[in-house]
């Protein structure tokens, strides 16, 4: 229990240090650094649903609705872990100190971090479908930001976005077989509802 305790308090000294690096009056930038990770897997899925409408190749489009998959499943089991947890520490809404956080945010668990979780699971897809270099140093760095930002803003722990990086990667790797289930069942008729409008 101990070293629960030193790592608990290791994780609050270090949450509170990385809050007092950014002003009141940078909250705006940091709000939007801390939401990055989620406009780039939008403009990801969105370009490659446009891509496989342009060339005509429906396996842009299974893999965009493969991503969207898991990244649902991922937040339901997210959802699962967040409520059914009891608050065994201060929720990011509840710190202790008087500094109020930057980034807009429920007073939840803060446990697992659910950006972590996001981008977790987008890089594993990222790496197993495109294994583009460019690509998923270009993820990375973009879910960096938006952790560090999470952590700076005062609305996460860094033990949640690390917790929430690792279970989003797991969470992703098992739930692959379900994710393939769900395309052979449902994404010949999505696609075909989709190109009636076109898309």
């Amino acid at each position: 229990m101990n070293i629960l305790s030193s790592i608990l308090e290791i994780d609050l000294s270090l949450l509170q240090s990385a809050r007092q690096i950014i002003p009141m009056q940078y909250a705006s930038y940091v709000q939007i650094a801390g939401e990055l990770i989620v406009i780039y897997a939008a403009i990801l899925l969105i370009s490659l649903w446009i891509y496989g409408v342009i060339k005509g190749d429906n396996s842009y489009k299974k893999i965009a609705l493969s991503i969207f998959y898991t990244i649902v499943l991922v937040f339901i089991f997210y959802a699962i872990i967040n409520l059914g947890i009891p608050k065994w520490r201060l929720g990011a809404m509840e710190i202790p100190w008087a500094i109020m956080p930057l980034i807009p945010h429920p007073a939840d668990n803060s446990f697992p971090s659910g950006h972590a979780l996001f981008t977790g699971a987008l890089l594993f897809w990222i790496v197993a479908y495109f294994r583009k270099t460019s690509l998923i140093v270009a993820t990375i760095l973009i879910g960096l930001v938006t952790l560090v930002a999470r952590v700076m803003g005062g609305v996460h722990y860094p033990g949640d976005i690390i917790w929430g990086l690792l279970i989003g990667i797991v969470c992703a790797y098992f739930l692959r077989h379900i994710v393939w289930f769900l395309i052979l069942k449902t994404s010949d008729f999505l696609i075909k509802i989709a190109s009636f409008i076109r898309l």
